[in-house]
This record gives C-alpha cells, sequence and structure tokens, in this order.
C-alpha cells in the first residue's frame, strides 16, 4: 500500500515537474519572440530612419543644385559685328575687326570672366571648320578677371586678318565671309566652373551673323569634353 502511494506521489511530481518545465519553456519561448520582434521592430525604425534621412539629403541636395540652376550667371554671345579697327581701341596693325557682345542673363554674378575670340576667313568650310575645332582652350582653375554682374555686358573685339584697304572695305560692306569664334571662360558665385564655345558666321551678302553648324557649346564643366553643337533652347 505504501508502494503504491509512493508511486502516485512520484508520478503526481513528475507530472507536476514536466509542467513546470513546459509552462518555463513557454515562457521562455514569448520573452524570446518578445525579444525577436522588439529587434525586428527596431530594424525596421533604423531602416526607416535611415531611408528618411537619405530621402532628405537627396531632396537637400536636388533643391540646392536647382538653387544654383535658377540663381547662377550665365554668359553667352548675343551679338557680331565687323566694324573699323577705331572702334577697336585693344586691337592693334588691323584695318577691321570683329566686335562680340557678351551678356550675364543670369540672376547673379559671373565672376573671373575669361574672353577669347578668334577670326578666320576661310578659304574653305573644310579649313574653318578644323580652325575652330583646334583653338586652345586655356587651362582655368582659380577664379580671376572680370566680374560681370546680374544684367552686365561686354564688347569683345578680335582682330581680322587683312591688310589691304580695299579688302577691308569690301569686308565693311559685307561681301567677303568671315568666321568669328572662341570661348568664354567664368565661375558663378558657388564656386562652379562654367564655360560657353561660340562660332558665328557671315557669308557674302548674306545679311547678318547666324551660328556655325559647329563650335557652339554651353556649360562644359573642368575637365569635359566640348558638348553640344549648339545652344540650348531658352
Amino acid at each position: 500500500m505504501n508502494g503504491s502511494k509512493l508511486s502516485v506521489v512520484k508520478f503526481v511530481l513528475e507530472f507536476l515537474t514536466l509542467i513546470a518545465v513546459i509552462a518555463f519553456a513557454g515562457l521562455a519561448f514569448k520573452e524570446w519572440q518578445a525579444m525577436e520582434n522588439s529587434n525586428l521592430i527596431n530594424r525596421i525604425n533604423a531602416q526607416a530612419a535611415q531611408s528618411a534621412a537619405t530621402t532628405a539629403q537627396q531632396e537637400l541636395e536636388t533643391n540646392t543644385q536647382a538653387f544654383h540652376q535658377e540663381e547662377r550667371a550665365y554668359l553667352w554671345p548675343n551679338t557680331v559685328s565687323v566694324m573699323d579697327v577705331s572702334s577697336c581701341p585693344d586691337i592693334e596693325n588691323a584695318l577691321v575687326c570683329a566686335n562680340v557682345h557678351i551678356a550675364n542673363s543670369g540672376r547673379t554674378p559671373a565672376i573671373g570672366v575669361h574672353l577669347y575670340c578668334y577670326t578666320t576667313l576661310g578659304p574653305d568650310s573644310g579649313s574653318v571648320e578644323r580652325a575652330v575645332k583646334g583653338m586652345a582652350i586655356q587651362t582655368y582653375a582659380v577664379p580671376d578677371g572680370d566680374m560681370f554682374g546680374a544684367g552686365g555686358d561686354k564688347w569683345k573685339a578680335c582682330a581680322i586678318d587683312i591688310t589691304d584697304e580695299k579688302l577691308a572695305r569690301l569686308m565693311l560692306d559685307g561681301k567677303l565671309p568671315i568666321y568669328v569664334f572662341g570661348i568664354v571662360q567664368y565661375y558663378d558665385i558657388f564656386g562652379e566652373y562654367h564655360e560657353t564655345g561660340f562660332c558665328s558666321s557671315r557669308l557674302p551678302n548674306k545679311g547678318p551673323f547666324v551660328s556655325c553648324p559647329y563650335g557652339n557649346w554651353f556649360d562644359r564643366k573642368i575637365g569635359e569634353a566640348p558638348i553640344g553643337e549648339k545652344k540650348p533652347a531658352q
């Protein structure tokens, strides 16, 4: 009888132990699950925060770039004319010259403006294209030179290689072909370098200057090849 009671007591104790173990295991599992859920939530929150920070940074960069584009200086040669050398005081030993009008259509000054201007008479389209595409582009790393305020402008004179007075008169009368080309280099107030290439031509008895099919590019950066052949649409 005592043996039977002991067996019952033993069974009850083992059963209760098993229940306790199961309960403890269940509690431990719930705690582990809660910890994992917490870690998952933390990871999700961290990823969301990182994504939000990245998006905010991208928006800031986009807005900054848009602001710079909207507020920066824009220089472009908008008028070319042939004149008597008396109208070009910086030109020596020439009878006629080409005058290029450079204007800043942007909202802020252009800093350290460098202007380079050249002319050629041809004699054929192939030699003209080679001359225009082969012109030297000076390395420009630190701003120095003229400053054009918003709406500022300047005329740049270019010598025309004519030493005969009769030919000079024909040039002034628009009866000889002429190609005027060059480079405008400058920095904006945000420290960005900009470069504009220009080329305009006038054929005999054809009226005003028109853009060449080459030699015109806008906003080339340091280290880039000339981009585009025409001035972009305004």
